[in-house]
């Protein structure tokens, strides 16, 4: 009877049809919501590209400009240290004895009195980079002293004597 009324026209089949377009119309607008926001998605992507592209540009320039101001910083306190090495001709000398006095195991205030010309009585242990062991003290007086071979070198004298002696 439905095919009988739908040959002739009935209601049923306007009513079909009319939710046919209702929902093809509904598929079109979904399809073009899709497509806007693929075309959406595509331009945040190329946004957050750009904005990739340009924070890596600015890290950039803030590292040249960091390592420019190093450069410079290091430039500066080598010309600081060039001019004291004029000035104070033992002071390459007094650095080296200040790692050596370190090294063989005096702490930072010892090394100090050591540095300054100041004898410095110690008992304990100490390490001989030569030995490379460890040898013990008992009541001996340090001092750093002029070499007496090269005036314009220090040595690290034990009870008068120097240490590589």
């Amino acid at each position: 009877m439905a095919k009988v009324g739908s040959l002739l026209g009935s209601g049923r089949l306007k009513e079909l049809e009319a939710d046919n377009r209702t929902l093809q119309g509904e598929v079109a607008a979904r399809d073009e919501s899709i497509e806007l926001l693929q075309k959406q998605m595509e331009r945040q992507q190329e946004e957050h590209s750009r904005q990739l592209v340009e924070l890596q540009a600015k890290y950039r320039r803030e590292m040249a400009d960091k390592e420019a101001a190093h450069q410079e910083e290091v430039s500066f306190l080598k010309s600081i240290i060039q001019k004291a090495k004029k000035w104070f001709p033992l002071f390459q000398e007094l650095v080296y004895m200040e790692k050596l006095c370190l090294k063989v195991g005096f702490n930072e205030r010892q090394t100090a009195t050591l540095i300054s010309g100041k004898p410095l009585f110690y008992e304990g242990e100490l390490y001989s980079e030569e030995h490379r062991r460890k040898f013990t003290t008992e009541e001996a007086g340090f001092q750093v002293v002029k070499d007496p071979k090269d005036k314009s070198k220090l040595a690290l004298a034990i009870n008068g004597q120097l240490i590589g002696e």
